[in-house]
């Protein structure tokens, strides 16, 4: 017999309170006022809010060991959150993205309901966030206010992780970047809060601001530090949660990490319909859409480039650059999951500097599997030089063999280094 779903109806709106799973730790704190500009009471999963093997535990005890390393530990985030009698489970609702495509992450949302109904957690509401019309509720809607405000929040948030990465490792005074990110990130609240800040003029003169405050870092650009690329799967590359704290682990190694932002992911989707155009030779409204996105999307890319660049700052590599790196090694139809972006960020990296390569995956993901691994040897051609480790991570995946793995890396790009010398 088929179960119902629990519709998320107008008049939760006001009573609910939405739970958004921890996913992208740099983004969310911010993105979460996308939610609040449409009138919705929601709260973001902290991180270090339950332990990672309760979160694990919690997973295989309500879904199964056969799902992929995400989806796990989407559910044990919200089984834990529900029965920590934080949430009045009466009046909470679920969110969880779907992007529409092939990959399995589309299919967590009945995953999810299964585990709650498992739980004996059936009645609360799980909504989907989707732009395709996979699902739809009649209390939840998705408003020009908070995609100017979800926008708005992922360039800022971009920025914030860029100078941070760029700064931290030459920083004179210990942890001076990340308090700027902090105060940063208070501000940009208040803003948001009060509805601001998420239009195109106010996020230009904002550009400006924060990169003139990152400049008065005071750095030390003689020390000698690796330059090492993560790229990857979304959900593991962004989450400190899916990569067992990967980020922080290079950086108190010294390195300085380089990692493409979620603005190019989005226009990537986007540009996934435009693609798909143009393969088959059609015209549909979703591509007609999607450019028109994607010009607004570069024209402030450009701005935030111009604000860095005029405050001493190198550029972020823009979209148009990544799609020629993606069109060299691969076909741009290769869209499932994180298709050609994966390999377009590791010829970015390897072109600006970086000589070694960590991508996180979760283990047995066949997309990433094949986007991934399976262009290391073409791009090893194109960069004999470069190191590219694939670490795969999973429920049962030891903390100790991850920092292995890249710490031999590091020791391989230490390696290359000598050679280099000698010759």
């Amino acid at each position: 017999m088929k179960r119902s779903r629990v519709e998320f109806t107008k008049s939760m709106k006001k009573t609910h309170t939405i739970l958004i799973p921890s996913m992208l730790d740099f983004h969310f704190p911010l993105l979460k006022y996308a939610f609040l500009s449409g009138g919705y009471k929601c709260d973001v999963i902290g991180v270090n809010e339950y332990s990672r093997s309760q979160m694990i535990n919690a997973g295989w005890e309500y879904s199964n060991n056969d799902v992929c390393f995400p989806c796990n530990l989407i559910i044990g985030q919200f089984i834990c959150a529900l029965k920590s009698g934080k949430y009045d489970t009466a009046k909470t609702a679920l969110l969880l993205p779907q992007t529409g495509g092939g990959c399995r992450a589309c299919n967590y949302i009945m995953l999810l309901r299964k585990a709650l109904l498992k739980a004996g957690l059936q009645n609360v509401p799980v909504v989907s966030l989707n732009v395709s019309g996979v699902e739809k509720h009649s209390g939840f809607s998705i408003t020009p206010k908070m995609v100017l405000t979800a926008c708005a929040a992922i360039y800022y948030s971009d920025l914030l992780l860029y100078l941070y990465n760029e700064l931290s490792p030459y920083e004179l005074k210990k942890g001076e970047t990340l308090d700027k990110v902090r105060l940063w990130n208070g501000r940009l609240s208040r803003l948001f809060e009060h509805g601001k800040a998420a239009d195109p003029i106010s996020m230009c003169v904002i550009f400006r601001k924060i990169s003139e405050s990152f400049a008065t870092i005071n750095c030390d650009k003689s020390r000698s530090v690796k330059k090492v690329a993560v790229t990857g799967e979304l959900y593991i590359k962004f989450c400190a949660l899916g990569n067992g704290e990967t980020e922080k682990y290079l950086r108190d190694l010294g390195c300085q990490i380089y990692m493409s932002g979620f603005v190019p992911y989005i226009m990537y989707l986007a540009d996934s319909c435009t693609n798909d155009d143009n393969i088959y030779g059609r015209k549909t409204l979703a591509g007609v859409g999607a450019k028109v996105l994607i010009a607004y999307m570069k024209t402030l890319w450009c701005k935030m480039n111009s604000a860095l660049v005029q405050n001493g700052f190198e550029p972020m590599e823009d979209y148009r650059s990544l799609k020629s790196y993606g069109e060299n090694f691969g076909c741009l139809g290769e869209t499932m999951g994180d298709g050609w972006l994966i390999g377009a960020e590791m010829c970015s990296a390897l072109k600006n500097g970086c000589k070694g390569v960590v991508m996180l995956l979760p283990f047995g993901c066949l997309v990433s599997h094949t986007c991934a691994r399976g262009i290391i040897k073409r791009i090893k051609k194109l960069y004999p030089d470069s190191i590219i480790t694939a670490v795969d991570h999973d429920s049962g995946t030891a903390d100790v063999n991850i920092k292995n793995r890249i710490k031999m890396t590091l020791d391989f790009m230490d390696n290359n280094i000598m050679k280099h010398n000698k010759n």
